[in-house]
């Protein structure tokens, strides 16, 4: 399926669209090392890079020199992530929220048990949720909430204490 297939370009003609792959496929790389360069994240370079083929994509075929002008367009997208990140506060964790080794402990066991059981869990005790308020958001009933609730203890205890791995 092509980009025009899929409806929601439907207003572009086609033609819009020829040459597109092809100068894609010829400065893709480039320009991701350049936003790379800028920005010093493989994350926001490629997002950057992304955002300016699917704002210019259509009008390619138009352009002069479209390497020349994809090129601006993610120096200036670059420019735009960089002062977010400037004017974005600095968290600095307090000291106290710090997690300590039976903390990541938890959260390795937690991370053992069945997804169903793991929600019940951080449900319950995390949010504070009731049997009936944690069997809407799951679409269970309450009967399950208590089940997937008490057998995830049950494994998180035998876990803690003996260590074996989940059955």
């Amino acid at each position: 399926m092509g980009i025009t297939d899929t409806g929601w370009e439907s207003a572009v003609p086609a033609a819009a669209w020829d040459g597109s792959d092809a100068v894609y496929d010829a400065t893709y790389t480039m320009l991701l090392r350049v936003a790379f360069q800028i920005t010093g994240s493989a994350a926001a370079a490629e997002d950057a890079v992304h955002d300016v083929f699917c704002t210019v994509g259509r009008r390619l075929a138009t352009l002069d020199e479209p390497a020349a002008y994809l090129r601006v367009a993610v120096i200036n997208r670059c420019r735009t992530v960089h002062r977010r990140l400037m004017r974005a506060p600095v968290q600095v964790p307090p000291t106290e929220s710090l997690p300590d080794s039976g903390l990541t402990e938890f959260r390795h066991v937690l991370m053992r048990l069945s997804p169903k059981r793991r929600t019940a869990i951080v449900l319950r005790y995390q949010c504070d949720l009731s049997d009936a308020e944690i069997a809407k958001t799951m679409s269970c009933r309450e009967s399950t909430v208590r089940s997937l609730v008490r057998r995830g203890l049950s494994d998180m205890r035998h876990h803690l204490t003996e260590g074996d791995d989940p059955k």
